[in-house]
């Protein structure tokens, strides 16, 4: 199976990726022995990988095993899942009460509020064009443009359930989410014109 490059977690401690081709093995550490990552995500470009480690999201430079930190709210928090932007250049988080947006470059954050503060949304994402990032709030699916923080909710039918997973569509005219016993898919109205908190 000769170039065939396959990637895998495993749960105890560390992330590890390997190449069948070269029948070489990388690990990448994360901070605690006990610290089990949750969900992973490659760049676009696959030069980087990303997870949430205990209080921050730990980037690996997938050639040298480098890795630099961006932190979250609180030390005892452990992101569940990260995706980076369509560009690289961002990546984002759920962290206590807001979706948090980092650039890579620099570090520099910006969080998105979501109104309760002992909430923290499981999973965000970025939109095609990188403009605008969505994350499931209580009772609803949010999506918050970039720029301006003006947001825009898509109510489900439960007031007390949070979204888990959202998803925008490839050309970014619909988002789906998982609801109660259901999979629940929006025609998108990006917020563009409202006062931003």
């Amino acid at each position: 199976m000769k170039g065939f490059s396959c990637y895998s977690l495993l749960v105890m401690v560390t992330l590890t990726t390997f190449s069948f081709a070269q029948d070489t093995i990388r690990t990448y550490k994360t901070k605690m022995r006990n610290d089990i990552p949750n969900g992973v995500s490659f760049s676009n470009n696959g030069k980087y990988i990303a997870t949430g480690v205990f209080g921050a999201v730990r980037i690996w430079d997938t050639e040298t095993g480098s890795h630099k930190d961006y932190k979250t709210k609180h030390r005892n928090e452990t992101p569940k899942f990260v995706k980076f932007s369509p560009d690289d250049n961002y990546i984002t988080a759920g962290v206590f009460g807001a979706v948090r947006v980092w650039k890579v470059s620099t570090g520099d954050f910006r969080d998105y509020k979501i109104n309760i503060r002992n909430i923290t949304p499981n999973f965000s994402c970025f939109s095609p064009d990188g403009k605008y990032v969505a994350a499931g709030v209580n009772g609803a699916v949010r999506v918050w443009n970039l720029k301006s923080g003006v947001f825009l909710d898509y109510p489900t039918r439960y007031r007390n359930r949070t979204p888990n997973f959202v998803e925008f569509s490839k050309n970014g005219q619909y988002i789906a989410a998982g609801i109660f016993g259901e999979v629940r898919v929006w025609k998108l109205y990006y917020p563009t014109q409202a006062k931003a908190e």
